[in-house]
């Protein structure tokens, strides 16, 4: 018995084919890479912009784990999140993009833009990743940075090579000008005294003051000591500029980082004491550093008993842009910032590798 052909199915294959044609025209004219997994965390889709950003040819990576495609920690535990995902509907990455370390097909990491959505198509559920390589934008923003510590530094020894030096000749001069008047048998001259010595201690302030802003500009105990010493100092000199229970309760002794690390993580310490004192006006603030035990990176802890934050904190603190530089330094070194506060119960600032940074509140990773 001879057949038929169906017109009407043959042009709904045709349709079928010259849509998934157009929609893979699509997609690989896009500029940022695309990936699609499945439930089990499969790639589905790589479009051409994914092959160039991580030198796989889609062939390669069509039906394994996207985990391929990831860096510590997340290549380790993507299947767990996956699955606490589809059992608790609670997800850190869905609908909110976020930076990430991608990991390519020679082996070598680089700094990523990750964006994910969620799809469920006749009870198929996908997930969907736009990524886009930062590389160049993060060298920019290192460069910047570093420029920025330079003339800080360059300002900070400026300060203290020059006028310290000069304030600390007008201290000296003013006390013997002073210690002559004393001594001098000249009444009219004597009278004089107070004036001088008025002098000699605004001279002496003045000098005291510029120091710590030197300091502060650049903290030349971080490069001759170490952070923990010079968050010990740092705290010290807060303690004394304010009158406040301000403490260093961490190690000064800890293992050597590298300078821009170190940097970074001064930098946040500094500005988390500047919110908790002009801000929060704490009474007392604690700072701790300890080492993890896992990797060696450290773990920074700024805590108040100041008037709080909302919940969530703001990325800014009065209009200004301190919540969002600690954030934008905190990844800079890959780092992650999180903050704990209340209304009226103080405020925690803690950054650390994401791997090892709890959330008190939610028991788990931030």
């Amino acid at each position: 018995m001879k057949t038929h052909p169906d017109p009407a199915a043959d042009a709904q294959g045709q349709s079928r084919s010259t849509a998934e044609l157009r929609l893979e025209s699509i997609l690989n004219a896009a500029v940022d890479g695309i990936v699609v997994i499945n439930e089990e965390g499969r790639i589905e889709l790589f479009n051409q912009a994914a092959e160039r950003i991580f030198g796989y040819r889609k062939e390669d990576v069509i039906g394994k784990s996207v985990s391929i495609l990831m860096g510590e920690p997340h290549h380790a535990h993507h299947q767990e999140y996956v699955e606490k995902y589809l059992r608790t509907g609670k997800a850190k990455v869905i609908g909110i993009g976020r930076e990430a370390e991608g990991r390519r097909a020679d082996g070598s990491f680089f700094p990523m833009d990750l964006s994910v959505s969620e799809t469920v198509i006749n009870n198929h559920r996908s997930f969907t990743g736009l990524i886009r390589d930062i590389t160049e934008r993060k060298l920019l923003e290192q460069a910047i940075v570093d420029a920025s510590e330079m003339e800080r530094k360059q300002m900070g020894q400026d300060l203290h090579d020059t006028v310290s030096q000069h304030l600390a000749g007008l201290t000296m001069l003013t006390k013997v000008l002073q210690n002559k008047i004393t001594h001098s048998t000249d009444k009219s001259v004597q009278a004089l005294a107070s004036d001088a010595h008025n002098i000699s201690e605004l001279a002496a302030i003045a000098l005291s003051q510029v120091k710590n802003i030197s300091h502060g500009l650049y903290p030349v105990e971080l490069e001759r000591n170490g952070l923990g010493v010079a968050l010990a100092q740092l705290t010290a000199q807060q303690a004394a500029l304010f009158g406040i229970d301000c403490v260093y309760i961490g190690k000064t002794e800890i293992p050597t980082l590298e300078p821009s690390v170190a940097m970074h993580l001064y930098r946040i310490a500094q500005e988390a004491l500047s919110n908790a004192i002009k801000h929060a006006k704490a009474n007392r603030i604690q700072v701790n550093l300890s080492a993890s035990n896992t990797n060696g990176s450290m773990y920074l802890e700024v805590k108040d008993d100041g008037c709080g934050m909302p919940t969530p904190p703001p990325r800014n603190t009065d209009g200004g842009l301190g919540l969002a530089i600690m954030y934008y330094r905190a990844t800079m070194i890959g780092y992650e910032l999180l903050i704990h506060s209340r209304r009226g119960q103080g405020t925690k600032i803690t950054c650390a590798f994401s791997s090892h940074l709890v959330d008190p509140e939610q028991g788990g990773r931030s």
